[in-house]
């Protein structure tokens, strides 16, 4: 079950380490989902595909790192040229030792380089401009780059300056944490267990790196005035960015329950930020230049196959179950992501989990119509559900943080 290969590059799990939060096929799969709306495909081959427009392109990779996106695109028949920037001449020289021969290295910092002109059919920003502070600098090179059609796709934390996230999302992170059993809280780089998380000061994100996300809430402003975006979609990281940050390793995506525990996280996330709860800090666009006028319907180029692992289907759990829970008089609808905590939360109890479920609708609508039949409040009908088949306790008590959290932000009523 090689679940990995869902995200499209093991050369990017691996390229994560160990502490970021995103090294985990369950948070990469909930990424994928949220930037292509399908868990199996990533972003990058499912938007290249749609956003690459023409044959015979040129591409710039702006934060080349250490090189897994360029030798992704090198693959691709349609990309003729790629060259790749980034301001750490170690990773460049990682990168360039990997190469192929479509690919050229090179090391420039965004703050004060200039880009050659009118070159390129495509420019992507990978995780690099929120190390940037002189975006009016960057921008005016990523436009005086770009050919006059070329498209602009951007993946970035747009999130708070320094990470300076508010008191209620640091709440909804410690809530969340002491949930979790001590083994899943023990970091691998700090080699401790975490009993709460804190939010850094500016002198301290400072010290670490005075680059880190040293304009990241102007990014989107930005972009938004001097580009035509043509699509954004919502990653998230919000939460779970600070929350999964050197404990996520723990979480072991071929143990149901650790599993599940994560995909709770990233349901819970995505709800409230669908809802307009908590911003996103994470986002995926695609721009063009102003005035550009290429077509709509030139934005459509086949996408390929679905993996291999994306043919390890389980069973809906939804539809048919034990257990009704007491009335409490009350009449509220199982929202989509409602469905979703359930699906997981009985997917965990399984003595072996699939890669993907095969969620039916059908199956969503005769869960709803049973819990409004027993006038159940939604996590009162989830809980009551679950338990008839386990009693894993981290499960339960993510179940109950979960309902405390949705209450708090007004997620629970009918929409």
């Amino acid at each position: 079950m090689d679940a990995a290969r869902l995200w499209g590059s093991a050369d990017y799990t691996h390229r994560l380490g160990e502490v970021s939060w995103m090294a985990s096929t369950a948070v990469l799969m909930h990424l994928n989902e949220r930037a292509t709306g399908d868990p199996a495909r990533d972003w990058l081959s499912s938007w290249a595909h749609r956003y690459f427009v023409g044959q015979d392109l040129r591409v710039l990779v702006l934060g080349c790192g250490e090189g897994w996106l360029e030798r992704t695109v090198s693959e691709w028949s349609f990309v003729s040229r790629i060259d790749a920037l980034d301001f750490a001449e170690a990773a460049v020289a990682r990168a360039r030792a990997r190469g192929g021969p479509k690919i050229r290295y090179s090391v420039a910092d965004l703050n004060r380089d200039t880009l050659e002109a009118g070159a390129y059919d495509v420019v992507v920003a990978h995780s690099i401009l929120h190390h940037v502070e002189k975006l009016e600098h960057a921008f005016e090179q990523v436009e005086r780059a770009m050919k006059p059609e070329a498209t602009f796709i951007v993946n970035e934390y747009i999130g708070p300056n320094r990470f300076q996230f508010s008191d209620e999302i640091l709440a909804i992170v410690n809530d969340l944490l002491r949930c979790l059993p001590a083994q899943l809280r023990h970091g691998a780089l700090e080699d401790r267990v975490y009993e709460a998380r804190e939010r850094p000061t500016i002198d301290q994100m400072i010290a670490n790196d005075p680059s880190e996300a040293v304009r990241a809430s102007d990014l989107m402003p930005m972009i938004r005035q001097r580009f035509d975006v043509l699509e954004v979609k919502q990653l998230g990281g919000t939460i779970l960015m600070h929350l999964l940050y050197d404990i996520v390793q723990n979480f072991r995506f071929d143990d149901p329950h650790e599993r599940g525990a994560i995909e709770l996280l990233c349901s819970l996330e995505g709800a409230l930020i669908d809802r307009g709860s908590i911003p996103s800090d994470f986002a995926i666009l695609a721009a063009r230049k102003k005035g550009a006028r290429t077509p709509k319907s030139a934005y459509r180029r086949p996408l390929p196959p679905r993996p291999e692992a994306s043919k390890d289907i389980e069973a809906d759990p939804l539809g048919f179950g034990p257990r009704r829970p007491a009335v409490r008089g009350q009449r509220e609808a199982l929202q989509p992501w409602m469905l979703r905590v359930l699906r997981v939360a009985l997917a965990s109890s399984r003595p072996r989990r699939a890669n993907l479920i095969d969620e039916r609708r059908l199956n969503a609508f005769i869960e709803q119509l049973r819990c409004a039949a027993s006038r159940a409040a939604p996590f009162e009908w989830i809980i009551a559900r679950w338990s008839a088949h386990d009693d894993d306790a981290t499960i339960a008590a993510l179940l109950a943080a979960m309902d405390r959290i949705a209450a708090r932000h007004g997620l629970l009523g009918a929409r």
